[in-house]
């Protein structure tokens, strides 16, 4: 009888200690967004060379030629007024092993965030969680990522009704001597670039 006891005591210890572990949210939850920009957008558009996405992008930005393109998946780039941010749009080319992980939000931030990383031999880590953000019936998953000392770049990725897989990256540029916009301000920039994202 004391033996079943103890068994019963200690039973009730280990369940106790299971109760109380703690396992980090990878992502945070889902936040909606409004559907009007936050800052004046223009009448400027661009669109991926597939025809399923259409993006509008704030006024007084311009766009750039192609042969300013760093790579082929990049179909899109534009830079301010003052040279101290670059919106790059580019299509994520996922491989077969990962398509079925990448259908959902997390999945491709997973996936975007993991494509950095190795892009830059490790030098780039993400900054804090990613978060899907939802505009309407759009959703995008939104992540920030930077290099040691170096300003974050902030990265929306999705899924077209298509099935391509997009990113739209908000890269700060140290060009000039005009300070960058604040986070603060970026953060409102690249959620009215997504507000503006059509697809």
């Amino acid at each position: 009888m004391q033996i079943s006891g103890m068994m019963f005591i200690m039973m009730l210890i280990g369940l106790s200690g299971c109760l109380f572990v703690w396992e980090e949210e990878e992502f945070y939850p889902a936040m909606a967004l409004s559907p009007m920009p936050e800052i004046s957008m223009s009448q400027k558009t661009i669109e991926s060379k597939e025809g399923d996405v259409v993006a509008f992008i704030p006024e007084g930005w311009y766009l750039l030629q192609k042969d300013m393109f760093p790579t082929n998946n990049v179909f899109a780039m534009a830079v301010d007024s003052t040279m101290t941010l670059t919106m790059v749009f580019s299509k994520l080319t996922i491989p077969v092993k990962d398509s079925v992980s990448s259908k959902d939000v997390n999945g491709m931030m997973r996936f975007a965030m993991q494509q950095h990383i190795a892009k830059s031999g490790g030098l780039v880590q993400q900054i804090g969680k990613g978060r899907p953000l939802l505009i309407g019936r759009k959703t995008f998953g939104y992540i920030s990522f930077a290099k040691a000392n170096a300003m974050s770049t902030k990265a929306l990725v999705w899924r077209s009704n298509a099935g391509n897989h997009y990113e739209c990256a908000l890269v700060p540029l140290e060009m000039t001597s005009t300070p960058v916009p604040s986070d603060s301000m970026q953060t409102t920039i690249i959620r009215s670039i997504a507000s503006m994202i059509l697809f």
